[in-house]
């Protein structure tokens, strides 16, 4: 009986034990908030380098260089819109370019007159062919 009554004994003990039913996490909390802050400044920081260093800006390329997952670029509301402008901003750039920055003013002359050639012969036959689809429309509709 009494090896039986020692051995409730340590089971109410054992559940008395038991670990903090309301535990106080406010700090790990704060600090896990302190370091999501940290790394978003560090964030910033490799996109603004990015821009002087005149790199492409995507969320693959932040990740590489700032060394945090892309999830945490993702789930970042801020660094997410930063991200997205940029790379909107890189796209309109890109198509602007000049592909050949040597090119002299004389070339870059001769390039305008073909062009304005172009869009001289284009007109033309836009015009040719408007006139060509109204007669062929009264041809049709005098056989109606």
């Amino acid at each position: 009986m009494e090896y039986q009554k020692k051995d409730a004994n340590m089971w109410e003990r054992k559940e008395k034990k038991v670990s903090n039913k309301n535990p106080n996490t406010s700090k790990i909390i704060e600090l896990a908030k302190e370091k999501s802050l940290d790394t978003e400044k560090q964030v910033f920081l490799t996109i603004k380098s990015m821009i002087k260093n005149k790199k492409v800006i995507n969320y693959n390329t932040v990740s590489i260089e700032s060394m945090v997952s892309k999830s945490f670029l993702y789930k970042n509301e801020g660094i997410r819109k930063k991200i997205d402008m940029l790379r909107n901003e890189q796209v309109n750039l890109k198509s602007v370019a000049n592909h050949k920055p040597n090119t002299s003013d004389k070339s870059k002359d001769i390039i305008i007159e073909s062009l304005k050639f172009k869009i001289e012969r284009l007109e033309k036959e836009n015009k040719e062919l408007k006139e060509s689809l109204a007669a062929k429309y009264s041809t049709f509709y005098k056989d109606l």
